[in-house]
């Protein structure tokens, strides 16, 4: 259970739930000018408990509107993880009047089997009387299907989540489903939450991206996301060898379960922003669970390889030059960097805690070991969450974007190919800024 303060950690720009716990983002998906955003919900207490799906629409992924659960447990179990795709073609035949939203997820009791459930209205979803339409396999991990369209054999394709690898499914009519191909054995880590894509290369070509939050040991840092590169073929997907294989989509420990939102004019993600190390002991009270900012990803070439650059979906705001010492303006702003070699940048509050972020010679890095609250968790502030590296991939002045909203700071650098969410808990808003190097700085608002 989210452990209780009388601190309102509460953020303005991320989604939350009313009340209760919230986890992995579900059924991203667009139609028409609406952002649908479904998520792993229990609504009796901010604790993890047998999940439901919260719903919420926007129209600029930042405002949202509650629309309450939209999926309750059954007499096949809890509602685990999944997706949704609006049927427009209605192949499916679920929906009479014009092609529904259907969402495929996970029914979690005696064992983890594929089910679905459809909306004619996008809201209000009926389940199918045939569920299962994927029986488990006989595997103990079995979750989070993502379904895809298939651009090889039309119809859709589904990527399941099967314990240390992926199973691939195609079907015409996102009923009868048939096995197509495997992704991953030799990878390290439990699979959970994959997702699988088409981006665009510098060259113009087409290159797949397969995802997967992984679980790991917690010494080790607990669940991360991994990004691998290749193609796919229409049965499953392949890695290629010419690309960097399992880095990391966010160097953090904040940014968990990100998929994309089905039907969105660029391809765009979003993620949990917790760690399942310490996500139930977080001192946020009433609520447990925040999603992050919506991203979009693209292909850069780097001196490293072809790598994942993410921009977050935010408005162009306009921002003041700061210097050293500038009081902060709120709980919630965006705060831009630029340098011409290694700096530091801190965010301070009279009670001497500090958030620090910035360029050295090993690459940009994080440090939230002092940045508040942390006895919830003993790993909290400890290594290696305490703080974040990656390599600098860019040449010439770097270039560092922070979006803060009271406890998340998720932090882009030299255009998103570094990218690092954390949360941290001061006792008292931050209200200073502190810059050591040569840096200028401007801020503004978040949005």
């Amino acid at each position: 259970m989210s452990t209780w303060c009388d601190r309102d950690f509460r953020p303005r720009c991320h989604f939350t739930p009313p009340f209760g716990w919230i986890n992995d983002p579900n059924g991203l998906c667009r139609v028409g000018e609406e952002y649908h955003l479904f998520a792993q919900y229990y609504p009796y207490e901010p604790t993890w408990g047998p999940m439901h799906w919260l719903h919420a629409t926007s129209r600029d992924l930042l405002h949202w509107r509650q629309l309450g659960i939209a999926l309750r447990p059954d007499d096949l179990g809890a509602i685990f993880s999944g997706s949704a795709v609006l049927d427009a073609e209605n192949a499916s035949g679920l929906g009479r009047e014009r092609g529904p939203l259907v969402a495929m997820f996970t029914h979690h009791g005696a064992s983890e089997q594929q089910s679905i459930a459809w909306a004619e209205d996008g809201v209000h979803f009926t389940l199918y009387p045939g569920n299962p339409v994927i029986p488990n396999p006989g595997c103990k991990d079995f979750r989070d299907p993502k379904v895809f369209p298939n651009p090889v054999r039309g119809g859709w394709s589904v990527v399941v989540a099967a314990g240390d690898h992926v199973d691939f499914y195609h079907a015409a009519d996102l009923i009868h489903w048939r096995k197509t191909g495997e992704f991953g054995q030799g990878v390290e880590g439990v699979f959970e939450c994959p997702d699988c894509f088409p981006l665009a290369a510098p060259d113009g070509s087409t290159i797949w991206a397969l995802t997967c939050s992984n679980i790991h040991p917690e010494a080790e840092g607990g669940s991360r996301t991994q990004v691998f590169l290749g193609a796919f073929n229409g049965d499953a997907f392949r890695a290629d060898e010419r690309f960097p294989q399992g880095t990391l989509l966010d160097a953090g420990y904040d940014n968990y379960a990100a998929v994309s939102f089905a039907g969105a004019p660029a391809l765009t993600v979003l993620g949990w922003a917790a760690s399942w190390t310490y996500a139930r002991a977080l001192p946020t009270s009433e609520f447990a669970g925040q999603m992050t900012l919506a991203r979009r990803l693209s292909l850069r070439e780097t001196k490293a390889g072809l790598r994942v650059a993410q921009e977050p979906v935010v408005p162009e705001t306009a921002c003041s030059p700061a210097a050293d010492g500038a009081p902060l303006p709120g709980e919630c702003f965006r705060l831009r960097l630029r340098a011409e070699g290694p700096f530091t940048a801190s965010l301070e509050n009279e009670a001497g805690e500090v958030f620090r972020f910035g360029l050295d010679e090993g690459g940009f890095f994080t440090d939230r070991s002092r940045a508040g609250l942390s006895d919830f968790h003993p790993l909290f502030a400890a290594e290696p969450y305490s703080g974040t590296r990656g390599a600098r991939l860019a040449e010439g002045p770097a270039e560092l974007d922070l979006f803060f909203d009271v406890c998340i700071a998720e932090l882009f650098a030299d255009g998103g190919l570094f990218a690092s969410t954390s949360l941290v808990f001061p006792k008292a808003p931050y209200s200073r800024l502190r810059l050591e190097g040569p840096v200028r700085a401007e801020i503004g608002p978040l949005a």
